[in-house]
């Protein structure tokens, strides 16, 4: 888990620990780390999640994300992310729906 700030000053030295196949960013508690708690949705948070992820991949090490829209999901495949959190991909699927229907899913469901 890549959560606090020190974890990314140290990002190069974590991703070259032998056995580390993949890292995890938590905005959460990075906000808390950088002095702005409850603020995932921060520029300064939402830049350094995507660092790591362009380091990661560089290094060929895969993150695993947990996005919250279906723009930053395809934003993350689009960069090479392979592997997001379930939960959090069914909403980011329900959200796209309800975007896509202006009515959710029971909409959708109607219009079959």
């Amino acid at each position: 888990m890549i959560e606090k700030k020190s974890a990314m000053q140290n990002l190069d030295e974590i991703l070259s620990v032998e056995g580390v196949d993949m890292v995890q960013f938590g905005p959460s508690d990075y906000s808390i780390s950088i002095g702005k708690p409850g603020q995932a949705g921060n520029p300064d948070v939402q830049n350094a999640e995507i660092e790591m992820v362009k380091r990661a991949l560089k290094k060929g090490i895969q993150p695993r994300l947990k996005p919250t829209t279906w723009k930053k999901a395809k934003k993350f495949t689009d960069m090479g992310v392979r592997h997001m959190c379930i939960g959090t991909d069914l909403g980011t699927i329900g959200e796209w729906c309800k975007q896509q229907t202006k009515g959710g899913i029971a909409s959708l469901l109607k219009s079959l």
